[in-house]
């Protein structure tokens, strides 16, 4: 068999993984101001079955983000932070060069019977072993689409469009799907040059955990992840 014709007959399975890989109800997308995919960190566990089995498997998943210090403001001026909860409590937040931000969201199915309210306050934030100086916990709205038990992350509930239609518009979306997201300050002295750890105990005690880079700068994330 010529090496033309070997490769030839694998072309069908690798749009057919590829296929799969892209449908997954765990491949997310985000769109968030300040946020980027490029500046998730590194997760280096999940426990999907724990918490799933807490959140609902088909809608549950957990991300963590760093923050630079220059798109704070977005994140804090984002209009979806005020669908759930009042914005003057986002105007108490401030920007400080002494410290490090991350932000840790995950989802869950709202038609699960969860206090939601009760347990988004229990949890416990680590980086490199100390505690956080502060946070911010609030519900986050997306939209989302839906093909049998099959969920896709889309976009933010309200999305403001590029210049010069700049407005802002309700995103289509069968329902919304809930999550919560957890705006952290940690003292900037303890974030380490080289390897830094970033620990999530959940209200259930399961340990997620996760891991960024610093060269005079936070190194990218690089790859993409089916969560």
């Amino acid at each position: 068999m010529l090496p033309n014709d070997f490769f030839l007959r694998f072309i069908p399975l690798l749009l057919g993984l590829s296929a799969v890989t892209c449908t997954s109800p765990y491949y997310l997308t985000l769109v968030s101001p300040g946020i980027t995919s490029e500046s998730r960190l590194t997760k280096q566990t999940d426990l999907r079955m724990e918490e799933a089995s807490f959140y609902g498997s088909w809608a549950y998943s957990h991300t963590a983000f760093y923050i630079n210090q220059t798109q704070l403001p977005k994140v804090l001026n984002d209009p979806n932070n005020a669908v759930f909860q009042p914005k003057e409590m986002f105007l108490l937040k401030e920007s400080r060069d002494t410290q490090s931000h991350i932000l840790f969201e995950y989802c869950y199915d709202k038609t699960k019977p969860i206090a939601i309210e009760k347990d988004m306050k229990n949890y416990r934030f680590q980086l490199n072993g100390e505690d956080p100086i502060e946070n911010l916990v609030y519900l986050y709205p997306y939209s989302y689409s839906k093909k049998g038990k099959v969920f896709r992350k889309r976009f933010p509930f309200y999305e403001r469009l590029a210049h010069p239609n700049d407005k802002i518009l309700i995103t289509n979306g069968f329902d919304q799907l809930y999550c919560v997201r957890t705006l952290l300050s940690f003292d900037k002295t303890k974030e380490k040059q080289g390897l830094n750890r970033f620990t999530v105990t959940t209200p259930r005690n399961q340990h997620l955990f996760y891991e960024y880079e610093m060269r005079e700068k936070f190194v990218t994330f690089k790859e993409e992840e089916i969560n």
